[in-house]
């Protein structure tokens, strides 16, 4: 037979039970970090002292000066029409005509006793003259009359203008042209000018390049010639001894802007005007008489060419090209020898100039 049960002591082991694992979580509760406790613990707040009680937005609830929305485009026509027809302007005026069609001169300055008594003579005139209030000297560009009565349509003027146009370049044409003529004087292959270059390069540039060369490479001579050029045009300005100025050009400031002009004035200054030839037996016996021989222009530059290149040899830039370049430079300043060697071929000349009438002549 089964044991009977009291429902009184039932009750009691009940509330037991409850209290003690009600103790039992609240001591695990202190235990545990505040995120981890039961939400329905009661939790200490500090309140702030101030009666600000405003809740602090969300960033998606936050508004900013860039997320309104722009008016309709006929709330900004209404807003711009009450801003023209019912504000005032400073002086009292209304502000529409003033902004639209521009306010007259004359109007202004009545408002304006000083400034008119200082108006402009030729204003005053035209003022008096204008006995009608018309509205000369309008502040404003545009037109106040929008259609204008009794123009002629577009294409007729365009037609009249067209038609004057033809008139007067034929009465130009006629003026030219001889009498007996009725067309221009044709032009002869001789007098045409044609911008078709035979040679690409300047004459002494060619010149130098072709004496530059060796062994027949002419785009490694061409390249040496650039790259001489080039340091002309980069290098400061010469200092011009002035007992051996260059001959023409520009002046020395001006030298490095044009390095192909500046390198024909270095090779013609130093350009001898002749050579010396040897002959024997014109002044009797086996003995060689010095007779000085007149060059041209190219020759004259040949020879200048070959003294800069020989001169450059004894210097120790690794390159062709400098060594020129800096041969070239030497030369402008007057610190080359190059200078001795063509004075002292012009000093020979000169003394053998007796030795000329004894030279037989070519017929």
């Amino acid at each position: 037979m089964s044991p009977r049960i009291s429902l009184f002591t039932a009750n009691k082991a009940a509330s037991a039970l409850r209290q003690s694992s009600t103790v039992a979580c609240a001591q695990r509760s202190v235990a545990l970090p505040l995120r981890f406790r039961d939400q329905s613990a009661p939790v200490q707040k500090r309140w702030n002292s101030s009666q600000n009680n405003k809740k602090g937005l969300s960033p998606d609830e936050q508004r900013f000066p860039t997320q309104d929305p722009l008016p309709h485009v006929g709330e900004e026509a209404a807003e711009m029409d009450r801003i023209m027809s019912k504000e005032k302007s400073c002086d009292g005026q209304p502000s529409s005509p003033e902004l639209e069609q521009g306010s007259p001169v004359a109007d202004i300055l009545k408002r304006d006793k000083e400034g008119l008594k200082h108006m402009p003579k030729v204003m005053q005139d035209q003022l008096k003259k204008s006995a009608g209030g018309s509205r000369s000297f309008s502040t404003s560009a545009r037109s106040r009359l929008p259609d204008v009565q009794n123009v002629e349509p577009q294409d007729e003027i365009s037609a009249a203008v067209l038609a004057d146009m033809i008139q007067q370049v034929n009465e130009q044409a006629a003026a030219r042209l001889p009498e007996g003529l009725k067309f221009d004087v044709p032009v002869l292959p001789a007098q045409k000018k044609t911008l078709n270059f035979r040679k690409r390069y300047d004459t002494m540039q060619e010149q130098f390049t072709k004496m530059l060369m060796q062994d027949g490479k002419l785009a490694r001579a061409q390249k040496n010639m650039s790259i001489i050029l080039d340091h002309l045009r980069t290098s400061s300005p010469p200092n011009v001894n002035p007992r051996r100025p260059l001959m023409g050009g520009p002046p020395a400031p001006q030298l490095p802007l044009d390095p192909v002009l500046y390198l024909t004035c270095i090779i013609d200054s130093v350009a001898p005007l002749f050579r010396i030839r040897q002959q024997k037996g014109i002044a009797g016996g086996g003995t060689a008489v010095q007779v000085p021989h007149p060059l041209n222009l190219r020759q004259r530059r040949r020879a200048a060419i070959k003294w800069i290149l020989d001169a450059s040899e004894k210097r120790r830039d690794a390159q062709l090209a400098h060594r020129v370049a800096n041969e070239l430079v030497a030369v402008a300043e007057g610190r080359s020898g190059v200078w001795d060697r063509r004075d002292q071929q012009h000093k020979i000349g000169i003394s053998g100039r007796a030795n000329l009438g004894l030279a037989p002549r070519r017929r």
